[in-house]
């Protein structure tokens, strides 16, 4: 009997949490379902940081293409030894989603030589000739080492966003080596009225934007600001705010 009891107990707790989950999940998605953009066929790279697995990137793609704001393309899968798989889930159109998941995922330059082989990839393969990127933490460090690379582009950066990311090392002369000049989205955040997100200080983060503009770019900058629940570090990649801020960057929002 009691052991009854308490299955019907964990029954109704499972049941509570699915419905608060599912209604949550509305909640996250209330803002962009509101959205219309334009539509595209140039890719958009997703790139995690240290330590992060396709959960990182996994929640755009699955929030953006819930609201029918963007398609879930292709996830590739990066090898520790640089080996490249890719899995594809529809054609590269209506603003397709790429995300790019390193098997080694705390060496932003080993990582920044891999990407060089999943863009060629990509453009050999699948006929991508531009690509937006976004880089959450050292995502963005990985992009940018790339960009900055003295090799061969087979395929052109249309836009970059960098979420959460600092730029240590780099100067005017690193800038200097981007191949091209392309709109930047340089997104920070800051819990309360501390320093930063809890992982980077935000003085950091706009250090960035300070540089591009020094050296004569034109970057947007947006700063993120809330409770631990919405502005820490790891949380910018499940933010709402964040979500809708990058489809207004990327694909301009009709009214």
């Amino acid at each position: 009997m009691r052991h009854n009891k308490i299955i019907k107990i964990m029954a109704v707790i499972s049941a509570t949490l699915i419905v608060c989950l599912g209604t949550y999940w509305q909640h996250r998605l209330m803002p962009l379902k509101k959205v219309q953009v334009n539509q595209t066929s140039i890719p958009t790279i997703f790139v995690g940081g240290d330590y992060a697995r396709a959960f990182s990137t996994a929640g755009f793609v699955h929030r953006l293409t819930a609201a029918h704001l963007m398609t879930k393309g292709l996830i590739v899968h990066v090898s520790q030894s640089g080996h490249v798989s890719v899995q594809q889930f529809a054609p590269l159109k209506a603003n397709p989603t790429i995300q790019v998941i390193f098997a080694d995922n705390h060496h932003a330059k080993r990582q920044a030589r891999q990407f060089a082989t999943v863009i060629a990839i990509l453009a050999k393969r699948y006929h991508v000739t531009r690509y937006n990127a976004v880089g959450h933490s050292s995502g963005g460090n990985i992009i940018f080492d790339y960009l900055t690379a003295n090799i061969d582009h087979p395929a052109k950066i249309n836009k970059f966003v960098t979420i959460g990311s600092t730029y240590p090392g780099v100067t005017r002369k690193t800038i200097q080596q981007l191949p091209t000049r392309f709109p930047v989205l340089n997104i920070g955040d800051q819990i309360w009225q501390t320093t930063g997100d809890g992982g980077v200080k935000l003085d950091d983060v706009l250090k960035f934007s300070q540089q591009l503009r020094a050296a004569g770019w034109h970057p947007q900058t947006t700063i993120i600001h809330g409770s631990p629940l919405t502005a820490e570090h790891s949380m910018l990649h499940i933010n709402p705010q964040v979500d809708l801020r990058l489809i207004q960057f990327l694909y301009g929002v009709i009214n």
